[in-house]
């Protein structure tokens, strides 16, 4: 079972993102896994955060120049994301974080389910309108 098609929807620039965010989540789970120290888990969360609002930046873009109705909303998941991503980075920072595997799978789970629902929408929306707009 390959994930990450699984996670593929026919919107090219969202589902080659969404790819890279479940490989750097593979790379931070398997570093955490390993014992890594924490300043290797801190730059691939780094990594992580960058690329995400990289990702969020290219979808809010799209949502805006196709006048996606439920953009706010898909904007507010972004931004609780980000907040709990900067959470874990700053339990990292300060040593409060104890149980790093948990709290990234729960990253894990809460960014899959937001592909499989919200942004599979956005995705269906693009399409459509990408559609309507090559005929």
């Amino acid at each position: 079972m390959n994930e990450s098609k699984e996670l593929s929807f026919g919107v090219a620039t969202m589902d080659s993102e969404h790819a890279g965010q479940l490989s750097l989540l593979n790379d931070l789970k398997a570093a955490v896994r390993n014992g890594a120290d924490d300043s290797l888990i801190y730059a691939l969360l780094n990594e992580l955060v960058e690329h995400t609002n990289l990702h969020f930046l290219s979808e809010q873009l799209a949502m805006k120049l196709h006048a996606y109705e439920a953009y706010e909303a898909h904007l507010m998941e972004h931004e609780r994301l980000l907040r709990e991503v900067q959470n874990l980075k700053d339990g990292l920072a300060t040593g409060t974080v104890t149980d790093k595997q948990s709290l990234i799978e729960a990253l894990r789970a809460w960014l899959t389910i937001h592909i499989q629902t919200t942004d599979k929408a956005l995705a269906d929306y693009l399409s459509q309108r990408m559609g309507q707009k090559a005929n």
